[in-house]
């Protein structure tokens, strides 16, 4: 595990500035993809082509079933077996559902009901309405451990080194999944980011298999072209899996000045450590054309 104190501060480095912090790389890093969308130096972060990237480095994710172009392009025979079904470039888990089939329709595992086929499709067009994703969608394997949908541990990794760790629990709302978290430092130990400060959940427990799971993030941060990589990790009756690979996270600027500054250094020194070379992703990937047999309607 890393120790965040060994990396530099502002007496140590002989400059006449701190060190950046994590909002301002973040910033960086988005302002770079801003100007160079088309560059296949992104696409290792989109959901499919990060799985190709997995799929080259021997680290396991779920199995991709098809792409839909269109929430209404789905039909009862897709769903003939547990699936997924989430839009392809979303995110929060919005429009996310892990179904099963049952007597009287599709038990959602994260919503914790039955939906008929027209609900399903009905919260599909919702999340379209409320966030505005392309209407893309993405069926693929579900991760589940002992019939559930396990908790997610998210590692905010640099290049191997862990810095700190997001443990995530789904749970049903009114509105629709709700979540809970509680962040955890390098050595396991409970600690406050300023992230997330009123879903924080402190009665919630950590995977007994959470070794495994930073073992496989640290191995995907070492490939990744990224100094950041937040690798999502899940627990499942097949062992561990990696649900995504981000380069950059939502509500960076959330942090206290503590970790901010922190989580900086630690991004600055791992810019060192970034791979020559990684093989690019192809260029259609993203949009859905996943390179293992597959297909699209």
């Amino acid at each position: 595990m890393i120790d965040v104190e060994r990396y530099p501060t502002q007496a140590t480095l002989g400059y006449h500035r701190s060190p950046p912090s994590f909002s301002y790389k973040s910033r960086e890093f988005l302002q770079k993809m801003e100007l160079n969308p088309d560059s296949d130096y992104y696409r290792v972060s989109t959901k499919l082509g990060a799985y190709v990237f997995l799929d080259r480095i021997g680290v396991s994710h779920a199995k991709v079933y098809g792409v839909l172009n269109g929430i209404d392009k789905l039909v009862p025979q897709h769903l003939k077996k547990p699936v997924v079904v989430k839009p392809l470039d979303g995110c929060s888990a919005v429009g996310v559902m892990v179904l099963k089939p049952v007597k009287k329709g599709w038990y959602d595992s994260i919503a914790k009901r039955t939906w008929t086929f027209d609900e399903i499709l009905a919260r599909g067009r919702d999340a379209l309405d409320k966030r505005g994703f392309p209407d893309v969608w993405l069926l693929e394997e579900p991760l589940i451990a002992d019939g559930k949908v396990p908790d997610d541990l998210k590692f905010y990794a640099f290049q191997g080194d862990i810095a700190l760790v997001l443990q995530r629990q789904g749970r049903p709302g009114r509105s629709g999944t709700l979540a809970s978290y509680r962040w955890y430092d390098a050595d396991w130990n409970p600690v406050e980011t300023g992230k997330h400060v009123k879903k924080t959940n402190t009665d919630l427990v950590l995977p007994e298999k959470k070794e495994e799971l930073a073992d496989v993030a640290r191995r995907v941060s070492s490939a990744s072209p990224y100094a950041f990589t937040r690798v999502d990790t899940f627990y499942t009756d097949d062992g561990p899996k990696v649900g995504e690979v981000n380069a950059w996270v939502g509500a960076y600027d959330h942090f206290t000045d503590e970790w901010d500054q922190r989580l900086g250094a630690v991004w600055e020194a791992a810019e060192l450590r970034v791979p020559s070379h990684v093989k690019p992703i192809p260029k259609g990937v993203p949009e859905g054309a996943y390179p293992l047999p597959w297909w699209r309607s």
